[in-house]
């Protein structure tokens, strides 16, 4: 009996499936992360790299090559939202839209980069206690951006109609998820609770 070689099997990936994949599991582990804090480490992990992945796509225009530095390494996480919050550089099409960050959404960016993935991407030798109240902000916040980026850009970031209607249900079920969790819930609550004293003392 002659058996047959094994066959192929291929992982392929593009901008768009790279991205998707990366908010696949944020999503994930948003549900997951009520019974087990840890998990946030990995909300933030999958949203960081959601989010890079998606700034790329919208901002790559027709031409890979435009996202890639003299020495062919890919543009950094900061650079490609520049690119994407510039008017000029996002005018690819007639309704093509830049993005525009609220000040809160720039804080929520700046906390999931530089406060918490670098630090756990490149974890130093310590003890580290994270106060977990925010993090359903921040991912909100981070989703929103995510939405923008993947649906009203109107670049040239191409999804088919599953993945369309998949990176959809995932933004809408995360925040949903969110929105309705104790922690964050607690967290609105703490903040209500902190302006009406310092109102009183003022």
């Amino acid at each position: 009996m002659n058996e047959l070689p094994p066959k192929e099997q291929w992982l392929r990936l593009s901008e768009e499936k790279n991205a998707i994949d990366y908010l696949e599991r944020a999503a994930f582990f948003i549900k997951e992360s009520s019974g087990n804090h840890n998990h946030w480490k990995w909300v933030i992990i999958g949203l960081h790299g959601a989010l890079y992945g998606f700034a790329i796509a919208a901002c790559r225009g027709t031409d890979s090559r435009s996202v890639l530095t003299k020495k062919g390494r890919l543009i950094s996480f900061w650079q490609a939202l520049k690119r994407c919050q510039d008017p000029n550089h996002m005018k690819m099409l007639i309704h093509s839209k830049h993005l525009v960050l609220s000040e809160k959404q720039k804080d929520s960016i700046e906390s999931l980069k530089s406060e918490f993935r670098n630090e756990f991407e490149h974890f130093k030798p310590k003890g580290w206690s994270i106060e977990v109240h925010g993090m359903p902000e921040i991912a909100i916040d981070v989703l929103e951006v995510i939405r923008f980026l993947a649906f009203e850009t109107n670049t040239y970031v191409h999804f088919n109609d599953n993945e369309h209607k998949l990176v959809e249900q995932l933004i809408d079920d995360s925040i949903d998820l969110l929105k309705k969790s104790e922690l964050y819930k607690e967290y609105l609550l703490g903040r209500k609770l902190y302006k009406d004293e310092a109102s009183d003392n003022q």
